[in-house]
């Protein structure tokens, strides 16, 4: 009997404990399934799917508002060159373009009916798609005239990236990696040496870019594609979409994946998600704010860079306290952790030397235990900083705020 009462103990402890997920469910309003994401900047963005579906946010995501597209077929891929300009390409070589925020759609896919797997656009003019069979298309004029080009490959291209309107890449089925330097005139493979299904690339500068794939794999260059190595994805799950945020920071996303680099793709590490379906397209605006879409109608959206709240122990604390950051000094990331003698409004607030907040980290009503969470500071300057935890005991019911200061140091 003491047996069964000590494991049943043992059992609510464990049970108790969680990690908030840095990536949250946003309602979309559809359960078919999502095939491409593009924001415009942090508020703005735009998703597409099958059966035609096109869905817009103005306010990050918080609400998602279906437009009509004026067709069923299936779209693979949306760009969005601003807030008002976005163009999405698909089944049967279809391609729309909207100019007044997605109030209208245009089509101008031209002569092409091979079905389009990715589309992307340098700026408002210049623009490629890739799909099936070896197809590759280009315009110069806004999608007005579509020009076939020739990659010497009959594979499925399933990804495109252009640095420049003349530097640009494409990936594909069988390990296929091609690269151009004069807008698609020629395109030239190079060697991945790998024959796995290739289904994203991302490029940064003209010569660090990532390509992502089945099984897990990303790959990386740091001389234009000349060489490509692969690196540790943390995943062997089918990877679909691949983004640099800024120089170093890089997200991929996959079946129930989403991992993150923040040393330009050489080293990667998986983020928590609450959704094991496939996730088929990643958009980031800065560093912190990012969206992925994917079946079931899922979008998953951050604000923190996908880092959340991790809870370490429920143990009742004595005490409300922050406890010292570690490292310290740090660079780039570091850890902060707090205690909660009870349920509290918590929020973990970080200023600059000056006292102008810089980031938000934390912000809900949290269980008594205790709680760390990362801060990530690469797009910040070295200095010091200042870490702020307000909570309200939810408990003592006096309405009343506090808050404790730590300082913390970053050296880069």
């Amino acid at each position: 009997m003491r047996a069964v009462i000590v494991l049943a103990a043992f059992m609510l402890f464990t049970c108790s404990l969680f990690t908030q997920s840095g990536w949250n469910q946003q309602p979309s309003g559809t359960g078919q399934t999502l095939l491409g994401v593009s924001f415009a900047d942090a508020n703005t963005g735009y998703v597409c799917g099958i059966n035609g579906i096109i869905l817009k946010t103005t306010n990050g995501g918080l609400n998602w508002n279906q437009i009509i597209s004026g067709t069923n077929s299936f779209l693979r891929s949306i760009t969005a060159v601003d807030p008002n300009t976005a163009f999405t390409a698909g089944e049967l070589g279809i391609i729309l373009r909207t100019t007044n925020g997605g109030i209208n759609w245009l089509n101008v896919s031209g002569a092409n009916t091979t079905t389009l797997v990715h589309i992307d656009f340098v700026n408002a003019n210049s623009g490629t798609a890739t799909g099936l069979n070896g197809k590759i298309i280009r315009t110069n004029n806004a999608g007005q005239n579509w020009t076939e080009q020739n990659g010497n490959v009959a594979v499925e291209l399933t990804g495109v990236h252009f640095i420049t309107p003349d530097v640009g890449y494409i990936t594909g089925f069988g390990g296929t990696i091609l690269h151009t330097s004069n807008a698609g005139t020629n395109w030239v493979q190079q060697s991945s040496g790998h024959s796995t299904e290739l289904r994203a690339v991302y490029f940064k500068n003209a010569n660090t870019g990532l390509v992502a794939g089945y099984g897990g794999k990303i790959l990386r260059t740091t001389n234009g594609g000349t060489n490509w190595v692969l690196s540790a994805s943390g995943t062997s799950n089918n990877l679909f979409a691949v983004q640099f945020a800024d120089a170093n920071i890089a997200y991929a996303c996959g079946t129930g994946v989403i991992t993150r680099s923040t040393d330009a793709g050489l080293t990667w590490n998986l983020q928590q998600i609450s959704f094991t379906g496939d996730l088929y397209s990643i958009s980031f605006s800065d560093t912190q704010t990012g969206t992925a879409a994917g079946q079931q109608g899922m979008i998953l959206r951050t604000i923190s860079g996908g880092i959340g709240i991790h809870q370490i122990s429920s143990e009742v604390p004595e005490n409300f306290e922050l406890l010292q950051n570690y490292p310290n000094p740090f660079n780039p990331s570091t850890t902060i952790r707090f205690q909660l003698k009870s349920a509290a409004n918590v929020s973990i607030v970080i200023y600059d030397i000056n006292g102008k907040e810089v980031s938000s980290p934390v912000s809900e009503k949290l269980q008594a235990g205790v709680y760390e969470t990362e801060w990530d500071a690469e797009e910040y300057p070295s200095g010091i900083y200042f870490y702020t935890l307000f909570y309200e005991d939810i408990q003592a019911n006096t309405g009343k705020g506090f808050s404790m200061t730590r300082k913390m140091i970053l050296v880069k």
